[in-house]
């Protein structure tokens, strides 16, 4: 094996959890020094490595997820962590959440010009993709599973700790959806990535209804959020409900109304649950409420 085989093994085996055992059985090797452990840059052949050749995916996603909220990383590392993250998800089954991470790398990461174009391949025809918002009456789906025609941050197996289906407990007559906020940091997110070809020139309103259930204090609640991609890297618009929360268990009734610019490209959409809390969303519509936008 070669040295930088031999190091690229290692650093996969040491940034995975359980691994620490396994160290132990390598010869003369001490558990990579901190160079090895504190560089991005080695971090990132690590993930690479765990991705292509051991096609660990879930592995890799982590590791490419803990280069990402590294402080201080080279931007050439983040751009490349950010579109193999996206090749990842794709991988897995999660094409709509690739979508962020290659529009990262195009909008934010440009100056990289490798990753960028790479990218921008990526996301070449992705419009024609996804035309419409999907089962924004969550008709379709089976209860205690990710409802279909949304996305969560989670690999394929792992969506229904994210969001569920209901059938009961619902405003309206045909289903609502859960969504947890299971990550460390007590986030959650379900959403839907549509092309904005039909809308460009347009203003469209988001509209659903709230409830947030079990909160434990103040900081818990339950948000819309809708945002913009426009050619060229540029931002759209977005609105996020920052000032407008449902903190309540009772159904309350949220919208957001954007312009959509001649130039948008894709318009991303969701509920997001932060805290403690369960965020229940319900009877959600996408419609267009003016034409045109001067």
């Amino acid at each position: 094996m070669g040295e930088m085989s031999r190091r690229l093994l290692l650093s996969s085996l040491l940034l995975t959890p359980g691994s620490a055992a396994l160290c132990g059985q390598i010869p003369n090797d001490q558990i990579l020094n901190d160079h090895i452990l504190n560089d991005p840059g080695a971090r990132l052949e690590a993930a690479r490595y765990r991705e292509l050749v051991l096609g660990d995916l879930k592995g890799a996603m982590e590791m490419y997820r803990s280069i990402l909220a590294a402080p201080a990383a080279p931007r050439p590392v983040i751009a490349r962590a950010l579109f193999q993250l996206g090749l990842c998800l794709e991988r897995t089954g999660q094409r709509e959440a690739a979508h962020g991470p290659y529009t990262r790398v195009v909008k934010e990461f440009g100056d990289q010009t490798a990753a960028a174009q790479e990218a921008s391949a990526r996301l070449a025809g992705w419009e024609e993709s996804f035309p419409a918002p999907r089962n924004l009456n969550f008709e379709q789906g089976a209860p205690g599973r990710a409802p279909p025609g949304w996305s969560v941050p989670a690999l394929p197996k792992q969506a229904d700790e994210w969001a569920q289906l209901r059938r009961s407990g619902c405003r309206g007559e045909h289903g609502c959806a859960v969504v947890l906020a299971n990550s460390p940091v007590r986030v959650g997110n379900l959403y839907q990535s549509v092309s904005a070809a039909a809308y460009r020139g347009k203003t469209v309103r988001l509209r659903a209804w709230l409830r947030l259930e079990d909160a434990v204090d103040m900081s818990d609640r339950a948000q819309l959020w809708l945002s913009v991609d426009r050619a060229g890297g540029k931002r759209g618009s977005s609105g996020n409900m920052d000032d407008r929360p449902v903190q309540t268990d009772a159904w309350t009734e949220r919208e957001i109304v954007v312009p959509i610019p001649s130039d948008a490209t894709f318009i991303e959409f969701g509920v997001m649950s932060y805290g403690r809390g369960r965020a229940w969303v319900d009877d959600v519509s996408f419609e267009v409420v003016r034409d045109p936008v001067p």
